[in-house]
């Protein structure tokens, strides 16, 4: 067999395939990054009005911005402890519950740690880590716990439909909440 009948002749024909081929591909990559862009812009957006006023909210004890991150339905769920609390019912709780802390002047930081992040049209579902800080004369002790929210777009903002967490017994610590990416503020 010689050289000449390994090489065929390239034919216009040919040319034209390998040309649809390339296009067929490079349309498929910009597909993809477009959906990545898209679906970052949203998880962006979900921080945004979400977990970033979740963490205000905590550190300045206003219980009227942590209202605002819940739906007027929400449904809180506190796995250990048994209890469900249901819209404008949880949001009593939790003007009660700010507003012991500021008249115990608590001084608290919350952080977020991601374990699975999932996001379609105005719902998304994420589970993670919380790590609560308390501070006091003594020091800090942080206080962990998993949690599993539902998020649901209104109006164009992201809120907190469901929410349950649990300290799975206190076995929840440090090294579970490094091990999800952490959320930076």
């Amino acid at each position: 067999m010689s050289l000449s009948d390994i090489r065929k002749p390239i034919t216009h024909r040919s040319c034209r395939k390998v040309i649809r081929m390339k296009n067929y591909c490079i349309a498929v990559l910009l597909l993809i990054a477009q959906s990545t862009f898209a679906q970052n812009n949203e998880q962006e957006k979900i921080d945004k009005d979400v977990w970033l006023n979740f963490m205000q909210a905590y550190q300045d004890l206003d219980a009227t911005l942590f209202n605002q991150i819940h739906t007027n339905d929400v449904i809180r769920v506190s796995a250990d402890g048994g209890n469900m609390y249901i819209g404008q019912e949880y949001k009593d709780r939790n003007l009660e519950n700010f507003n012991r802390w500021n008249a115990q002047k608590v001084k608290q930081r919350i952080e977020f740690s991601f374990l699975k992040r999932i996001q379609k049209g105005d719902w998304a579902y994420e589970i993670g880590i919380y790590k609560l800080t308390r501070y006091n004369a003594a020091g800090s002790k942080s206080y962990y716990g998993k949690f599993n929210v539902t998020l649901k777009k209104v109006s164009d903002i992201w809120k907190i439909y469901i929410d349950s967490d649990t300290n799975e017994n206190d076995t929840i610590g440090e090294g579970d909440f490094r091990k999800g990416d952490v959320l930076n503020h």
